[in-house]
């Protein structure tokens, strides 16, 4: 359906209509092998490092990659320290994962990447 956007008559912009009751899709079955539990395992470690709650040396090198290693780092010398709870973490296939956290009564979010069971990419945005 059109509709017309506030302000801009002139302007319309296409809104899809109402669900239909009982049409909301399944949610994606969790993969068989346990790689969702360790991703958030591995998310949960790196944002507790990034938030100055783990020491650094705690991010070994097996499972956590130099660039992992230094965003950490980097995010502890920024001061920005306290607990961190993760809310949501979402796990395409390929291995990509994204979510929000929260420190300190502020979200943050998040990006990381796995190959294998290595945590290869991660950013706290």
């Amino acid at each position: 359906m059109l509709s017309p956007v506030p302000g801009l008559t002139h302007l319309k912009v296409l809104t899809p209509g109402p669900p239909r009751a009982g049409a909301t899709p399944p949610s994606p079955p969790p993969p068989p092998d346990g790689s969702q539990r360790r991703a958030e395992a591995l998310v949960r470690i790196a944002l507790e490092a990034a938030f100055g709650m783990r020491p650094l040396p705690q991010l070994k090198p097996a499972q956590f990659a130099a660039p992992v290693r230094l965003h950490a780092s980097a995010r502890q010398r920024q001061g920005i320290r306290g607990p961190v709870r993760v809310d949501t973490l979402h796990l395409r296939p390929g291995g990509e994962m994204f979510g929000t956290a929260v420190s300190a009564g502020r979200a943050h979010a998040f990006t990381a990447r796995m190959a294998g069971r290595r945590l290869v990419s991660f950013r706290v945005l």
